[in-house]
């Protein structure tokens, strides 16, 4: 027997409760509900009482600072869990040229589409969360025929493949993550955009990003981490790199724009969807 659990949550507390689905959980879905919410599901077999015990007590202290919905809890049958989940994920169009296609769908591209194939398994990163979004659309507009790319964070690898989809020569992804590793991997390996991608744990400092190498580089994370790493990111990029960094709240631009702009960035535009912000940089220093 699965579970289905499932939570409707207010859109600034999606990371949170993603990283508990995601470490968890089997799968993760988010759908937006409107009214500045955001329906999450993953699944469990019934007898991990561990991994739901823990989803339960994080769910607990989130909600301590933020009240939210009601963890629900659905019986699913053995044979219905994996076609519960695969329902909640259907194509997407991005941006001008860009479509998601779950790797279970088929689906025969239009002149000038490029198609990601990707299974988002228990990664971060299906095209649906705004932030995720508002990088794809940002790399349409930046990424040039044979750009060097860093994707730091790379999650379920879907930027990496829209870089590449998109014309990008190399590209760099790095997570810490060793599950979003493993999915990233298996991505790219049915992607068949050859060796365009070299996927790697870790995040910066790291011995395969060298100083002043990337045209562009993206960080899909969140604020705080985004504004630890200014100072790394700023040395991976050439002089007229650019950098997307999303995973921001539109209450946190400001604070973000300013650090960044110590560490040696300037601020460029904003991408904005719902209550989140992608803020794009170039290098000034």
């Amino acid at each position: 027997m699965w579970l289905e659990l499932s939570i409707e949550v207010p859109k600034e507390y999606v990371e949170p409760v993603s990283y508990l689905f995601g470490r968890y959980g089997r799968g993760l879905s988010v759908e937006d509900e409107g009214n500045d919410l955001a329906l999450l599901r993953t699944y469990l077999p019934s007898t991990s009482i561990q991994r739901r015990a823990r989803i339960e007590v994080g769910i607990k202290l989130v909600s301590i600072l933020q009240p939210m919905g009601e963890l629900v809890v659905t019986e699913l049958k053995e044979a219905d869990w994996e076609t519960a989940w695969k329902a909640h994920f259907t194509l997407l169009k991005v941006g001008r040229h860009l479509v998601i296609k779950p790797s279970w769908i088929d689906y025969e591209a239009l002149p000038g589409e490029a198609v990601i194939e990707l299974d988002p398994g228990m990664a971060f990163g299906t095209g649906y969360h705004p932030t995720t979004r508002l990088c794809l659309e940002a790399l349409e507009d930046l990424v040039q025929p044979g750009a060097d790319v860093l994707d730091m964070g790379t999650g379920s690898g879907i930027l990496a493949l829209g870089a590449a989809h998109l014309g990008a020569s190399s590209v760099l992804a790095l997570d810490i993550d060793p599950t979003a590793v493993k999915v990233a991997r298996k991505n790219l390996k049915a992607s068949g955009i050859g060796n365009t991608v070299v996927l790697a744990r870790g995040g910066l400092p790291h011995r395969l990003a060298p100083d002043e190498h990337f045209d562009l580089a993206t960080a899909n994370i969140s604020a705080k981490t985004i504004q630890e790493k200014a100072p790394y990111l700023l040395r991976t990029l050439k002089l007229s790199g650019t950098l997307i960094a999303s995973g921001i709240l539109e209450t946190q631009q400001d604070q973000l724009v300013e650090g960044m702009t110590s560490a040696g960035f300037a601020f460029q535009r904003a991408y904005h969807i719902d209550d989140w912000v992608g803020l794009r940089f170039s290098r000034s220093i």
